[in-house]
């Protein structure tokens, strides 16, 4: 049974308080927040409890630290380069493990999984988690209260209390940009940091998007795949194109691999933060069918797992279609989002996607 209004109005007032009152001496609170979203996003559970095993929350956190185990260069005179640091006292165990996999030669995360030593930093990772954020993120003041799971959590995972995975689905874009605001201040804000961030703008960047290099790259494998054409107006691209979020960023912001596409400057613009309309989104489902392998064997910078991105897209369009939303069509064409949307994502017979879509030119043009 889904959780009722005022239950939800619950959750984040409690939510308000741990951000307003909560003790956060390090980052590990906010990426512990972010994770247990994300976990619940890709679940696809909405009703009852949800357990998470703790590797699965460490691998999280491997993800959102790995670009911040780089040095940060402001590029402000006078500033130096440097990790940033974490916390308020030694760098964070979570940065100082992953920057053991950093100095064996993995440049991203991709290849940081195919290390040796993968999984024993996995393993570590998830202790340093179980022992720190996991028992203390749910402390206000001096009291715990304990609106996500309860603690002490059974060995080696994390059971969030039933209709907490269902909030955490449903308000995931504010979680995120609350956890990531705070996270970004933290580390703004910690004096260690000051002669390494200067007044620089970039920071929250830095910490948590893709590198225009990488994004780069990923642009050359699409376009080969493309055939260098928009993937949103099938017309070719004349100059340099930009690699796109399909679910877009603002609503899911974290680069997985088959969420890319390449697409025109101006298309890119005007979708903006929307949702792509029908048509895409079989376009978007054929696509990952097809090339879905060859996008995880060339884009090795990035995750790529094509049903974790077809869970996302299901839970994006369910909110979508839930709050009323458009889908972008082209220039300034919008449609309603229909549960025809959520029909082809539960489809398995996404070969048929395109026979599926209404029928048009447009269609026709969108064929690589």
């Amino acid at each position: 049974m889904k959780p009722t209004a005022e239950q939800q109005l619950q959750f984040l007032q409690h939510l308000q308080r741990l951000f307003d009152e909560g003790d956060f001496v390090a980052t590990y609170k906010y990426a512990l927040l972010m994770s247990l979203a994300e976990l619940a996003v890709e679940s696809g559970v909405d009703e009852g409890e949800l357990e998470l095993p703790m590797i699965d929350v460490a691998e999280k956190f491997a993800e959102l630290y790995w670009s911040q185990t780089l040095p940060f260069v402001s590029g402000v005179p006078g500033a130096s380069a440097a990790i940033l640091t974490q916390n308020q006292g030694k760098q964070a165990a979570v940065v100082n493990a992953l920057s053991v996999l950093r100095s064996q030669g993995a440049a991203t995360i991709a290849q940081a999984m195919r290390l040796p030593d993968w999984m024993s930093t996995i393993r570590s990772i998830a202790k340093t988690v179980a022992e720190m954020p996991v028992k203390y993120l749910q402390n206000v003041g001096s009291i715990q209260v304990a609106f996500l799971y309860d603690y002490p959590n059974p060995r080696g995972k994390i059971i969030l209390k039933p209709g907490v995975a269902f909030m955490l689905r449903t308000f995931h874009p504010l979680i995120q940009q609350l956890a990531r605001s705070g996270w970004v201040r933290h580390v703004r804000e910690n004096t260690r940091n000051a002669a390494v961030i200067g007044q620089a703008d970039q920071l929250e960047s830095f910490m948590f998007g893709a590198s225009r290099n990488a994004l780069a790259a990923a642009g050359v494998v699409l376009g080969k795949m493309q055939s260098g054409k928009c993937f949103y107006c099938g017309k070719t691209i004349s100059s340099t194109g930009d690699v796109d979020h399909f679910i877009p960023w603002s609503k899911y912001p974290r680069d997985l691999a088959h969420n890319f596409v390449l697409a025109h400057p101006a298309c890119n613009r005007r979708k903006s933060d929307m949702l792509g309309a029908e048509r895409h989104l079989h376009h978007w489902l054929e696509r990952n069918f097809r090339y879905g392998s060859d996008i995880a064997g060339e884009m090795k910078g990035f995750l790529a797992d094509n049903e974790c991105s077809n869970r996302v897209a299901r839970w994006a369009y369910e909110q979508g279609i839930a709050s009323q939303a458009r889908g972008w069509v082209e220039k300034r064409i919008t449609e309603s989002l229909t549960n025809r949307c959520i029909e082809a994502l539960n489809s398995d017979a996404h070969t048929d996607c395109i026979d599926l879509a209404p029928t048009s030119t447009f269609n026709q043009q969108m064929s690589f």
